[in-house]
């Protein structure tokens, strides 16, 4: 499992955090990019499709298969007013409808509803702008080179499964057909059942990745246990089976190999020339923003961030947390000021499961931040603005994709 990293209690997305640069200061903000997880959302597949992995029928949900759902639009809402709060508190635009935040939305219709309701917590007062390619076309600077919806994990080598990850498996199995035992196994395969159990460990992991955050979804929803686990499953059990969609996810996207794909690196390439820009610093990509901008928020997916991780060598699993890429979750990328110079810190901010089902992101504790060390540049947590920009290009690689940034306005 991941190491674990240190852990700054949180209320907010602006707390300041000491670096090898400046130790003992508060760096001042110049810049922010936030890349964020749209929010709480429908299986991407319907119940019926996902039948043949439990012994009960899965929970129906109010909204088709992949949508936002009403819950989630409210949850976005105190999330964006948080937001707005956490801008205030560290100095930065917060007004959106004077322009000084920008949002820029992956083309899922997710997404631009989740756009939507974050904006409306950020600035209650006007209507919401932001912008994005149209519903259901690829957008380059969230998908690089990819094509499709690929919230689901990717290529998992069965060899980096170890014994934690095939015992929460067994109690995934558990949850979904009552029973593990080799009988139980042999009496769901003759009655149609697919097992995760005793077959290629690669393909089940990724299986289990996806349907374990089909039932955190259900959890963060607000459903009742009988739906979201058919009782068999409390809250601390929601929280060990995510585990395999952060498993998953990590083998799948947050690794050398994984890093090498656009996807991470288109988008590292375009952060990296915006805060760049405000550093007056050169780069091969164009920013995002246009100069005097100095809020960005990129409504992705957990895909993005967990590319991230991968292409930056990042890692921020922390156990109080289960979840590393919940709904609502975000990778923030600060250039700040310090006595030295400019340096790039990064940080996450990740909402618990409790907060996501109570829908609050206001209350204390709802967030949970953590400023992470910089593996590529020496371990720090300040990286200085010219290494961070040289250590993202080589990472990012040559394979950066264009048209990112040139998303047309949206005003719904």
């Amino acid at each position: 499992m991941w190491r674990l990293l240190a852990v700054v209690a949180v209320l907010g997305l602006s707390a300041p955090a000491a670096g090898a640069v400046d130790a003992g200061t508060s760096p001042r903000v110049l810049e922010r990019v936030i890349l964020m997880r749209h929010g709480i959302r429908s299986p991407t597949k319907a119940p019926a499709d996902l039948a043949r992995y439990a012994s009960d029928p899965w929970p129906s949900w109010p909204v088709p298969p992949g949508q936002l759902t009403d819950h989630g639009r409210d949850t976005l809402r105190s999330l964006g007013g948080r937001l707005s709060q956490d801008l205030r508190d560290a100095g930065l635009p917060h007004d959106s409808c004077k322009g000084e935040v920008r949002v820029i939305a992956d083309s899922t219709a997710r997404n631009q509803a989740s756009a939507v309701a974050l904006l409306a917590g950020l600035s209650p007062g006007c209507a919401p702008v932001y912008q994005a390619f149209p519903v259901g076309q690829d957008d380059p600077l969230f998908r690089g080179a990819a094509a499709g919806d690929d919230d689901d994990g990717g290529g998992i080598q069965a060899a980096a499964i170890d014994t934690p990850i095939l015992q929460t498996l067994a109690v995934l199995q558990q949850v979904l057909l009552g029973c593990h035992d080799d009988a139980c196994l042999a009496r769901a395969k003759a009655g149609g059942k697919q097992v995760l159990l005793g077959g290629d460990a690669a393909k089940a992991l990724k299986t289990a990745g996806s349907l374990s955050e089909n039932i955190m979804l259900g959890y963060v929803e607000g459903m009742p246990a009988a739906q979201y686990g058919w009782g068999r499953l409390d809250a601390p059990g929601v929280a060990r089976l995510i585990g395999l969609h952060n498993a998953s996810f990590r083998l799948a996207h947050a690794t050398p190999a994984a890093a090498s794909r656009s996807r991470g690196g288109t988008m590292l390439a375009y952060v990296t020339a915006t805060l760049a820009q405000a550093a007056a610093q050169p780069t091969s990509v164009k920013s995002l923003v246009a100069p005097g901008t100095r809020v960005l928020v990129l409504l992705g997916h957990d895909t993005d961030l967990a590319a991230q991780a991968g292409v930056l060598g990042l890692d921020w699993h922390e156990a109080t947390r289960a979840d590393d890429y919940p709904p609502g979750g975000a990778l923030v990328y600060d250039l700040v000021q310090t006595p030295t110079g400019k340096a790039v810190r990064l940080t996450v901010a990740m909402p618990t499961l409790d907060a996501l089902r109570a829908g609050n992101m206001t209350a204390a504790g709802a967030l949970v931040r953590q400023v992470l060390a910089q593996p590529a540049c020496g371990g720090v947590t300040l990286c200085p603005v010219d290494r961070f920009v040289a250590v993202a290009a080589s990472a990012a690689g040559s394979a950066v994709s264009a048209h990112a940034g040139d998303e047309p306005v949206v005003k719904p």
